[in-house]
């Protein structure tokens, strides 16, 4: 019960702080791009911890319990992806924008807009159902609650949290917890090492291939990485942090120095999830840090483990409702439903879709047996959008007409797959993929190219 009132606690100077900020938000605009003046340091921190959110904490943690160090391959595809935004970061600006459909839009066509909102909306809803059942698996831990009842009080934070300030509030909250669960993590390690019997015996006893970054075989490697690189490339609230910053430089800089954290952090996740099968090979798989944060840990270190990996649990939601949300706000209801909408109509709009998208979220969990099910589909199912987008930015000969198909090919495959039960045993991103980056070169081959004035605005510098 202490651990629960320390996590709540914790919680309502959050919320404190997202009440603060709220006062500078009052366009909708503005609730979603943080009014672009967020600075590089904070922005930096925030996209740490984005990253960090329960994908990492449980899923990949869930994949290192089972398959030891090696199962950090699932983030090192992601940090792969985060070095590529950071040397894109001055052409993702070129580009003013609220949502990455925006920019497909821009690029190819209005239905390519439509059809990538619709993409990320399920994605990112799933990503916040996976949010929500990692707060149950908390509160379950720490206070004895029914998983459900937390699974509840869980979307009722994020709610309250997104519809207060949006964008801003986030990135100076997870600047503060991006810093605690680095901390908390580096100084928890070496008692875990203690509990094991000293850094030595537990490598003595170890199964060595625990310890071994390369004993996944070459294909579980790509299926493991290949989805969190295209997941993170592609990730609305990421991009959103880089059209939030000041200037093209500070930009560059808040998505370099997060790099080397995330690898840290990752590190370390690994580093615990391995130790902790090897001091507790008969627990739930996803509730691995958060078990060691309650049993393996001194109370103090365990107690700011698992505020700050509450309080990213919770930030993460809000991000990915915020995200998903703008997408309706911004590439559906603005689109199609209201174009003359003032910026009043749409803040208030978009405080009603981020409640709107919670709720289903928080039915669309009960539909996965478990956190990393949940990851695999919802990074498959936006990361399937990768190589369209990485094509408006590189690829001035790929057509309007093959940029929509590739962008409706990858979710209609990514849906298909997951329903037929992978054939052949094939992961969903390999076909995800080949449907992907085939549609862009075969349907450009056959079709009218782009207006030269809509390359001008993604090319604008070049011969």
């Amino acid at each position: 019960m202490v651990y629960l009132i320390i996590i709540l606690a914790f919680l309502a100077a959050l919320s404190g702080i997202s009440f603060y900020f709220s006062k500078r938000i009052s366009t909708g605009t503005g609730f979603l791009t943080a009014e672009r003046s967020v600075p590089w340091y904070v922005n930096s921190g925030s996209i740490f911890a984005t990253y960090l959110g329960s994908g990492t904490l449980i899923g990949g943690a869930a994949l290192a319990y089972e398959y030891g160090i090696a199962g950090a391959w699932f983030d090192i595809g992601g940090v792969i992806a985060l070095i590529i935004l950071a040397m894109m970061a001055k052409r993702i600006r070129r580009y003013q924008a609220s949502t990455t459909p925006d920019i497909l839009g821009a690029r190819f066509n209005k239905a390519t807009r439509t059809i990538a909102a619709v993409i990320v909306c399920c994605a990112e809803m799933a990503m916040v159902g996976y949010q929500i059942r990692a707060g149950g698996y908390v509160l379950n831990i720490v206070a004895g609650l029914d998983v459900n009842v937390g699974m509840i009080i869980t979307i009722a934070f994020i709610l309250l949290y997104t519809v207060t300030a949006g964008l801003i509030s986030v990135v100076y909250t997870d600047y503060i917890q991006g810093l605690l669960i680095i901390i908390s993590l580096a100084v928890g390690l070496p008692f875990l090492f203690n509990d094991a019997g000293g850094f030595s015996a537990f490598m003595a006893n170890v199964e060595p291939a625990r310890m071994n970054l390369f004993s996944m075989s070459l294909n579980e490697i790509i299926s493991t990485a290949l989805p969190t690189f295209c997941l993170v490339f592609v990730l609305q609230p990421i991009w959103q942090r880089i059209f939030s910053v000041k200037d093209d430089k500070g930009c560059v800089r808040a998505v370099v120095v997060s790099v080397p954290f995330v690898l840290g952090a990752v590190l370390l996740v690994n580093l615990f999830a391995t130790v902790g099968s090897f001091l507790y090979p008969d627990i739930v798989q996803d509730t691995v840090i958060l078990h060691l944060a309650v049993t393996g840990l001194p109370k103090l270190i365990g107690a700011v483990l698992l505020c700050a990996g509450v309080a990213i649990i919770i930030t993460t939601g809000d991000s990915m409702l915020l995200s998903s949300s703008s997408n309706i706000i911004t590439d559906i209801y603005r689109e199609y439903i209201n174009k003359e909408a003032s910026e009043k109509h749409l803040l208030v709009m978009s405080r009603v879709m981020v409640v709107a998208v919670g709720v289903i979220a928080f039915v669309l969990v009960k539909f996965f047996p478990s956190v990393l099910d949940m990851v695999y589909f919802a990074y498959t199912m936006e990361g399937g959008l990768a190589p369209a987008l990485f094509a408006a930015f590189y690829f001035k000969k790929v057509t309007p007409a093959a940029g929509m198909c590739s962008v409706l090919g990858s979710g209609i495959t990514t849906v298909l797959w997951e329903v037929l039960g992978h054939p052949g045993g094939i992961s969903t991103i390999y076909p995800v993929m080949a449907v992907a980056i085939g549609m862009l070169v075969v349907v450009s081959i056959f079709t009218k190219p782009t207006d030269e004035k809509v390359l001008k605005v993604f090319f604008a510098n070049e011969n």
